[in-house]
């Protein structure tokens, strides 16, 4: 079981290679890090750096070559696929850059949707929660709107609410204000950041955007595979 002390997650020697035209490809080379609970943590670097790979690697979305990741304090490659599924439902949430709603739902349904996946909570409950995050990231009137009749930002505030209404341990963010412009990404920054500190949920996150990476507590380079130099740690938390 894991205890308050220890980190929520951990990686040690991580590898991740893949099979090319040109025999092996080499995507992470010999990763170590250490997130701990409550803690907001930035992976930055350039493209094709390995950013997305790691991101999916920690979530257990994806199977290290070699090394050891611990997500919860459970060993992921001594897990299948389906206790790695078990694992995250609920307690992990997930924010696309391309936000990933489906399509067919409204946005009360997209937000309801985890909580019917992760089962025990009534179709009225599991309503209104979903209501209420999207009140608390301005959509309350937009409750009943298709993703195709939401602008993009709006599409990314669903994405947020849908992300947190499970209260999860841990979300995380693949380049979440890619296909926004300057302002509502800045508009979404500041929703995550406020949803982050008012559920206590980690925070782990892969961008471009300097903004965005100083806003966590601590930020890590990647190049070419490798963590770069030791990480930044920030003067405060996830606020300014």
């Amino acid at each position: 079981m894991l205890k308050i002390t220890d980190p929520i997650i951990e990686v040690r020697g991580v590898c991740k290679r893949v099979a090319d035209a040109a025999g092996e490809l080499t995507i992470l080379d010999g990763i170590d890090l250490t997130v701990r609970a409550g803690s907001s943590l930035a992976i930055v670097g350039a493209s094709g750096s390995g950013k997305s790979t790691l991101l999916g690697l920690l979530a257990g979305l994806d199977s290290a070559t070699s090394g050891t990741v611990r997500l919860l304090g459970r060993a992921l490659g001594e897990l299948d696929e389906d206790e790695r599924a078990a694992l995250r439902n609920g307690a992990v949430g997930f924010v696309f850059q391309s936000f990933q709603l489906m399509p067919h739902l409204s946005a009360l349904e997209n937000v309801m949707l985890p909580l019917e996946l992760q089962g025990g909570v009534s179709t009225r409950d599991a309503a209104a929660r979903a209501r209420a995050l999207l009140a608390q990231v301005g959509l309350g009137e937009r409750t009943g709107h298709y993703p195709k009749l939401l602008s993009g930002g709006e599409q990314q505030r669903v994405a947020l609410a849908r992300a947190f209404v499970t209260h999860p341990a841990i979300l995380f963010a693949d380049e979440p204000t890619g296909s926004l412009d300057a302002a509502n990404g800045r508009a979404v920054i500041d929703l995550m950041f406020e949803l982050n500190r008012t559920q206590r949920s980690t925070l782990v996150l892969v961008t471009h955007d300097p903004e965005l990476a100083r806003r966590c507590e601590t930020t890590v380079t990647l190049e070419a595979g490798r963590l770069a130099a030791s990480p930044r740690i920030a003067r405060g938390g996830g606020g300014a």
